[in-house]
């Protein structure tokens, strides 16, 4: 376990510790949960996501994959 301090804007560092362990990255995305008193954070690697938003979180942009998916559908008229 290891302290760490809330700065003004409400962010932590992850201590390099506990960031090599999960092998956290720079602009990697994570789950926050609060569980009862306490803050859980959690790994979320892009191959675990499934569905519409895996693209997306493969990198690619949301506007554009949005525009994808209504050009698909445009082509199949009912």
């Amino acid at each position: 376990m290891s302290l760490v301090t809330v700065g003004s804007r409400y962010q932590i560092v992850i201590p390099k510790k506990e960031r090599r362990v999960l092998r956290i990255r720079p602009r990697e995305k994570l789950n926050v949960v609060v569980e009862g008193d306490s803050l859980r954070i959690y790994d979320v690697s892009p191959s675990s996501l499934r569905g519409i938003g895996s693209k997306i979180a493969d990198g690619m942009d949301a506007t554009a994959y949005v525009k994808s998916l209504r050009r698909e559908w445009d082509g199949h008229v009912r």
